[in-house]
């Protein structure tokens, strides 16, 4: 795939990573000269036309867009069966491999970078588009700083949202930063991205994500039902201001989150200014109040929002044993509605996937191999394992799955993964100083491609290899392209003797010098047509073909230059009663210049005296067209 040119202008450079249904590479766009990215959908499904809809569905949702932090689309096509998308390319990183590098992130940095987030989201909402897929893994982060949204695959536009997904369909989005409403098969809207989106933003505060499990059922089964330990009590340098505000933002029935992502990202900064504002003892003189609001918000929410304690010291406990004991009634009758919204919601997803003694097959192509062979037991299914190597597949990955997913079958099932080996790794031998047909010889009998190119030298001997690239002892995948210099020999190139005469004296040293050739001998002489020095005489004439290394003798003018003289200029514009824009321009010895330019009307008598040196031309322009032509003198 690497030199592949897609619509003669989009030429494949690197892979850059894949995916369960697409395949990533860097790319040139050789029209513009710029770095692009190129998604491709994978061949399997090429001829899927809900893969293919919903590959396409991507590029036709962020090309409405224009945003600085959405990666933009450049184009999309199809050629030899090959679904391609070319968008930005972001040289930087994806956000997950930033938290997994430092971990938590310091406060104003992780406040900077979901700020930039959300204005993308704002502006994909603005224009009816809701992601739904909002993970750190979708987040560029550019060298210079600037966070990027990407991926719309599963996008899905808001006059859809009123689409109740049924306990049929699959499951969208990545399950760590999945919303309840998506697990649940409930309407999704803009406020499932802030959901995600907030979850994002815990995991740059904490470090982590605020729910894990051994497999994605029970991960997904926390966010419906599970308790959410705040972003402070996990890293106590939080501002509580700031956890509240992600706490509202998971909350896990829709409207009691913010109404807006403008509304979240306003809460952020009043948060962040209040921490840096607010001291200590206001905090905790603030401390009833808060959990008040807390425990009315989760009154108002029916039980749908769990926290974790808040506060684990002895006088606080005392202070929230009194409100349990004040409203102990209200608070069993919560308890009660939680279980029941638990129980209610297990039993949905367990009927989704195992009613009538059936599973639905997942898609694991493009995962781990650990974690599909995990989710497909989990599901009662039997798995066997065959490995190959996949140039376009990194090692480790699913590249194929012989039950199609979605369709029902019976536990025990026997599903056949293909899992990648990755690329099968080559050692470079050394072919430097063998002969060019040698070299390529034992390079593609190691099952590599080579590509040659030649340059002089005195060290090596016409038609041995100088260099090699990669070079030798270096690893590479099969099918790699292994670049030798071939030499030349001594022979000497061919070069084209440059036209000297009229430039300056620097100047024809710089050309002789960028042609290879070298001054022999400098002489001068006066000059009635040039002006002191100039290069009037070379010894080579030019346009002749001669052997780099040659030299040249210059002849420069001492002067006087060329002497001043006058000419009439005399012309009638045409009587057409409009007006006509006239210019007289001089060409000479001394190069070319404008003397006259007016707009007149039709019927004007121009009489214009002008200066030439040594001799030259005068040209008349009416509105633009060459008119009159006069050699002078």
């Amino acid at each position: 795939m690497i030199g592949k040119l897609f619509n003669n202008r989009y030429e494949i450079k690197e892979k850059l990573g894949s995916g369960g249904t697409a395949i990533v590479y860097r790319g040139l766009d050789t029209l513009l000269g710029r770095a692009v990215t190129i998604k491709i959908l994978r061949e399997e499904y090429a001829s899927d036309e809900d893969f293919v809809r919903r590959f396409r569905r991507e590029a036709q949702a962020v090309a409405s867009l224009s945003h600085n932090n959405i990666v933009a689309v450049y184009d999309v096509g199809y050629e030899e069966n090959m679904h391609y998308i070319v968008m930005e390319f972001v040289e930087g990183m994806s956000l997950k491999d930033m938290i997994k590098q430092s971990g938590a992130f310091q406060i104003d940095d992780a406040v900077a970078i979901i700020t930039q987030i959300l204005a993308g989201i704002q502006h994909a909402h603005e224009h009816g588009i809701i992601h739904r897929d909002i993970k750190p893994h979708n987040i560029l982060i550019g060298k210079d700083g600037r966070a990027k949204v990407t991926d719309f695959g599963i996008a899905v536009g808001m006059t859809e949202m009123t689409q109740t997904y049924s306990t049929t369909s699959r499951i969208m989005g990545s399950v760590h930063y999945i919303s309840p409403e998506q697990v649940q098969g409930l309407p999704v809207t803009e406020k499932s991205d802030i959901y995600s989106a907030a979850v994002v933003f815990y995991e740059m505060l904490t470090g982590q994500v605020p729910f894990a499990g051994d497999t994605p059922i029970s991960i997904a089964m926390q966010h419906v039902q599970g308790e959410l330990p705040l972003p402070h009590q996990v890293n106590p340098n939080v501002p509580i201001a700031l956890s509240y505000v992600v706490m509202r933002a998971m909350r896990k029935n829709p409207d009691a989150r913010y109404d807006s992502v403008q509304a979240f990202m306003e809460a952020i900064k009043a948060a962040v200014n209040e921490s840096s504002g607010a001291g200590k003892e206001e905090e905790d003189q603030s401390l009833d109040a808060k959990l008040a609001e807390v425990f009315r918000t989760m009154d108002n929410d029916q039980g749908n929002n769990e926290i974790a304690p808040l506060i684990t010291d002895d006088k606080t406990n005392k202070k929230l044993h009194s409100m349990f004991d004040r409203n102990k009634k209200l608070f069993i009758i919560i308890g009660v509605v939680l279980i029941g919204v638990a129980i209610l919601a297990a039993v949905q997803l367990g009927l989704f996937l195992y009613g009538d003694d059936k599973v639905v097959v997942p898609d694991v192509v493009g995962e781990n191999v650990d974690d599909a062979e995990q989710t497909l037991t989990d599901l009662g299914l039997d798995v066997s394992i065959t490995k190959q190597s996949d140039e376009d597949v990194d090692k480790d990955l699913v590249i194929s799955q012989s039950l199609e997913a979605d369709q029902k079958v019976g536990k025990g099932r026997n599903i056949k993964l293909v899992v990648s080996t990755g690329s099968e790794e080559i050692e470079v031998p050394d072919v430097v100083g063998k002969t060019q047909e040698a070299a390529k010889k034992a390079l593609e009998k190691k099952g590599l491609k080579v590509k040659v190119s030649e340059e002089n030298s005195t060290t090596v001997d016409e038609g041995n290899v100088i260099s090699q690239s990669p070079e030798a002892g270096e690893s590479v995948g099969s099918g790699s392209t292994i670049n030798i210099v071939v030499s030349l020999g001594t022979k000497a190139m061919k070069v084209t003797m440059p036209n000297l005469v009229g430039s300056s004296l620097s100047e024809a040293k710089q050309t002789i010098n960028d042609s290879g050739l070298y001054i022999e001998k400098i002489g001068y002489t006066s000059s009635d047509e040039y002006y002191s020095g100039i290069v009037v005489d070379q010894s080579i004439t030019a346009g002749t073909e001669l052997e780099e290394g040659n030299y040249v003798t210059l002849t420069v003018s001492e002067g006087p230059g060329p002497s001043a003289s006058t000419a009439n200029v005399n012309y009638s514009v045409v009587d057409d009663g409009n007006n006509h824009q006239v210019r007289i321009v001089v060409s000479d010895s001394v190069g070319s210049r404008e003397v006259y330019n007016n707009a007149v009307a039709g019927g004007t008598y121009i009489s214009q005296t002008v200066t030439y040196y040594n001799k030259g031309k005068i040209s008349i322009y009416v509105d633009g067209n060459l008119e009159e032509e006069h050699q002078v003198p």
